[in-house]
């Protein structure tokens, strides 16, 4: 019997291409002033390279942060692995229509305690279309991890830009009286 489970797990691995990339595209939607849950998706396992997509839009310029965490430990681990925000410019053409653009940033996914993580903070992006990118290679167990992520989008308040204005606007009279003092010896 367990010559049977060790054939049938040999023959799975070889059945699995090593330069296949399994591939999985999700739209999330239009992100305005709020915090969205990407889908959770499952590495491959037995260290098939994968890529996860998650295409979104910002109705309004907007500050963006990314972040995505496992509970990968041991060969259970993405290894190579990246998460990065880009803009969404062009589709592929044949399933599973594959969104590509221009990379904004990007960071990769670390080793932490009881897993891994990566996170990505781009100063503020404009309104647009955008997408999210998560891949690597999978770890070598046929364990196949769930990856969680987070898309956060905020609007300043109207009363930080009013702050942000008077701000500037004090640093531009300190100067001027700065100027007026040094003229004036």
């Amino acid at each position: 019997m367990l010559k049977r489970l060790l054939l049938g797990a040999d023959l799975a691995a070889c059945a699995w291409p090593a330069h296949a990339v399994v591939t999985t595209v999700e739209n999330i939607g239009s992100i305005l002033n709020e915090s969205l849950p990407l889908p959770a998706e499952q590495t491959p396992g037995l260290g098939a390279a994968f890529a996860q997509f998650f295409e979104f839009n910002l109705p309004v310029a907007e500050t963006v942060t990314l972040s995505m965490s496992d509970s990968a430990t041991g060969l259970q681990r993405v290894v190579d692995g990246s998460l990065s925000l880009n803009l969404w410019s062009t589709t592929g053409a044949t399933p599973p229509f594959i969104p590509a653009g221009a990379l904004i940033e990007s960071s990769a996914i670390v080793n932490v305690v009881g897993g891994q993580e990566a996170t990505v903070l781009p100063d503020r992006v404009a309104a647009g279309n955008y997408f999210a990118e998560i891949a690597g290679l999978s770890g070598a167990s046929p364990i196949h991890i769930a990856i969680d992520g987070t898309a956060t989008a905020t609007v300043p308040e109207p009363s930080t830009w009013a702050m942000v204005l008077v701000g500037f606007g004090l640093v531009g009279l300190i100067g001027r009286q700065r100027r007026l003092d040094r003229f004036a010896l």
